[in-house]
């Protein structure tokens, strides 16, 4: 095995000086030219974990979600990665679909110098715990007990845009397919929805505005319950992903059309309003700018870690297709 030694032998330079540049140190220009030539003529490769035993510090952050199942998750990973990529860290990735998973003790064994998270509920007390020794940054929702930096999605300003486009193409009776209110994210944009048809003095009946398990199967069974109200609604807001494909695989069944018999506003997941004929008008949150966002906090955080936590919203974005109909058409 290649050692300092070797490289030694090669450069004539001391052990101190090529343990200096592989532990981040200044040397001068030519013994760094010096030294980098014969690693490689060695074909030397240093021992990062030793090195991070030696400093006490990694280089790496864990990103801790409760899965990998959707496209949200794996944007999550790549646009904290990309980030972090450029201020010289790298990326653990760790999931926890269950208690016991372990996986917050996992990525502290790791010496991971902080935690971005998409929180799984069952490691909001293990978060805490972290958080009292290196930053922890949450995203998607807000944790009960997690009293850190967060950046979210305005999903109360999310709900008021799709309440608002329906609303301005003449949409009276609207249902809703939301979902449970114990998540912060489907509980704001829930509210903000309603809240929007209240100012437009619109209360639609209770049949139309319902919620559910945050899944396809929730989504269809909701949207199933919408279509059968004996005042079906014109138009729909469907308040997740998942929720928003439960909903159009209903429509699909029932033989409705999509934004002729009934108007529907998804939910985030640009490749699947492109699938839809036509194609379907979504409000989309930028899940790579909540990502990248989570990271600058972090690293604010490693220079400041004394200062009070931080709270960042991203707007939301409208992708206009044509599953919404103007009325008066």
């Amino acid at each position: 095995m290649t050692t300092y030694k070797d490289i030694q032998r090669l450069t004539g330079l001391s052990l101190a000086t090529i343990s200096k540049h592989y532990n981040g140190g200044t040397v001068l220009e030519a013994n760094r030219r010096a030294i980098e030539d014969a690693a490689a003529q060695l074909d030397f490769r240093p021992n990062g974990i030793a090195r991070n035993l030696r400093s006490g510090r990694s280089r790496t952050v864990g990103v801790l979600l409760p899965a990998l199942t959707d496209d949200f998750h794996l944007t999550i990973i790549a646009g904290a990665e990309s980030a972090l990529h450029r201020a010289g860290l790298s990326v653990l990735v760790a999931t926890s679909p269950a208690p016991g998973a372990g996986a917050v003790d996992l990525l502290r064994s790791r010496m991971v110098e902080g935690i971005i998270t998409v929180p799984p509920a069952h490691d909001a007390a293990a978060l805490a715990r972290a958080a009292t020794e290196i930053p922890v940054v949450q995203l998607d929702w807000e944790a009960p007990g997690l009293d850190t930096d967060r950046v979210f999605l305005d999903n109360l300003g999310a709900g008021a845009m799709a309440a608002r486009l329906l609303l301005d193409h003449g949409h009276r009776r609207i249902g809703l397919v939301g979902g449970p209110d114990e998540i912060s994210t489907a509980r704001d944009r829930s509210a903000g929805f309603r809240a929007e048809l209240d100012r437009a003095g619109i209360t639609p009946a209770d049949a139309l505005l319902r919620t559910g398990p945050p899944t396809v199967a929730g989504g269809q069974a909701t949207m199933q319950r919408i279509l059968a109200a004996r005042d079906r609604p014109t138009a729909v807001f469907c308040a997740s992903h998942h929720l928003t494909l439960g909903a159009l695989i209903a429509l699909n069944d029932s033989g409705l059309r999509l934004g002729r018999d009934v108007s529907l506003v998804g939910f985030d997941n640009r490749e699947l309003a492109m699938a839809t004929l036509p194609r379907l008008t979504i409000v989309e949150q930028p899940t790579h700018e909540i990502a990248a966002r989570a990271a600058e906090l972090l690293l604010s955080r490693l220079a400041s870690p004394q200062a009070s936590p931080v709270t960042v919203t991203v707007d939301p974005v409208l992708v206009a297709g044509a599953s919404v109909m103007r009325l008066d058409d």
